[in-house]
């Protein structure tokens, strides 16, 4: 990774967010950097493992990408830098230093990319196996221990990466949720049940007669907690 290439990234990248959205400010740059230098660098160790042919293969090279890490960090803030100079200073780019270390050995970090670049650009970076749906609820319905204690009109917007069998999803609830990731448990005519990687969530999600989603509960067991979403 050299910085002219990270130029061409960001350019590429912020103009496709100042389309979109009109603006964009300092918060945006700074997750801009942050999640293209991630992109970057996971999607180039899946690339290494999947090249492999052998253990040994794979070790090297996920040895040779964990290399790669400090200077494609470099390369991304010093990019901004030049490229923003007004927006984008030392201290922007140290905090992105520590941001994108940590992100990286964060195992929910790829299904977070997943979702950060669809919602903001539409563009699927995981192209041919996942499936996008989304869900525009108006209200929803709170349950604790199986009693109602609200309903609210409130808009939410219900994100859904479904992998192409379907036995995994990435869900986002905007702006209330990030995104989760889960895997199938059960299926009963058009409901299906996933658990969450983390135990704290599962999933309940009803397809209607063309596919579409036509409910969308989210269960946390832990606290005996239910929150049903209407369209």
């Amino acid at each position: 990774m050299n910085i002219e290439t990270a130029k061409q990234i960001l350019i590429k990248s912020v103009t496709n967010l100042n389309t979109r959205r009109g603006s964009v400010n300092g918060q945006d740059l700074q997750a801009e950097v942050i999640n293209n230098a991630c992109y970057y660098y996971l999607k180039n160790q899946k690339e290494q493992s999947s090249k492999a042919r052998s253990i040994e293969d794979m070790f090297i090279g996920i040895l040779k990408g964990t290399e790669e890490l400090l200077p494609t960090t470099k390369a991304f803030t010093e990019a901004a830098m030049e490229l923003f100079p007004n927006n984008y200073g030392v201290a922007e780019a140290m905090n992105a230093t520590f941001g994108i270390q940590q992100n990286v050995a964060w195992d929910g970090m790829w299904e977070f990319l997943i979702d950060y670049f669809q919602k903001n650009h539409s563009i699927q970076i995981d192209e041919g196996n996942y499936d996008i749906a989304i869900f525009y609820s108006t209200k929803h319905k709170r349950f604790e221990n199986d009693g109602l204690t609200s309903e609210s009109e409130i808009e939410r917007t219900i994100r859904l990466n479904f992998s192409k069998d379907k036995n995994e999803i990435v869900v986002s609830i905007e702006p209330s949720l990030s995104p989760k990731k889960a895997y199938i448990k059960t299926i009963k005519s058009n409901k299906y049940i996933y658990e969450g990687v983390d135990p704290d969530y599962v999933f309940n999600v009803f397809f209607g007669d063309f596919g579409e989603v036509t409910k969308f509960i989210l269960k946390m067991p832990n606290r005996n907690l239910k929150i049903v979403y209407f369209e």
